[in-house]
């Protein structure tokens, strides 16, 4: 895969002078926020990303959040479709360097669920829950999956 640059907008709030700008590479994303004197860069990982939330609002620019170790990186002044964009490449390459393939996690809840004893049941259906959640939320799962697995975890 090229390497893919999205540049903010100049017109965007703290974007005037130095536009931030966000490099999709083959193994990382590079989020780059010039400044006068100095600039920062960070690097992500894909397999770090734990998030990708995204605020489009109805005018204006839209604003890209990467959740990485409970921290939030965040790159305001991009168009409605380059965070959409955006949030698509990185959950491809978030599933795609998984270790495990979507199905597998969903299978492995569930059977880990299953097997458990009768003390452990409200534990282990709780836990497998909230991964579930996890799952939900990185955007691995849709909300309809994330609802079958769930009725599937609930109704043994």
């Amino acid at each position: 895969m090229e390497e893919k640059i999205y540049k903010a907008s100049r017109v965007s709030e703290g974007n005037r002078l130095f536009p931030a700008e966000i490099h999709i590479e083959e193994t990382e994303i590079m989020l780059k926020i010039p400044g006068f004197f100095s600039g920062k860069s960070r690097h992500i990982v894909y397999q770090q990303i734990e998030g990708v939330n995204i605020d489009t609002p109805m005018i204006g620019y839209s604003t890209i959040t990467f959740v990485v170790g409970g921290e939030k990186i965040v790159g305001h002044g991009f168009t409605k479709s380059e965070v959409r964009e955006i949030k698509q490449i990185c959950s491809a390459k978030i599933s795609a360097s998984s270790p495990q393939s979507q199905t597998e996690l969903i299978a492995n809840a569930i059977s880990a669920a299953a097997g458990n004893t009768k003390n452990t049941e409200q534990i282990s259906v709780a836990d497998e829950l909230k991964k579930l959640k996890e799952l939900l939320d990185g955007g691995i799962l849709t909300l309809d999956e994330f609802n079958e697995q769930k009725m599937k975890l609930l109704n043994k």
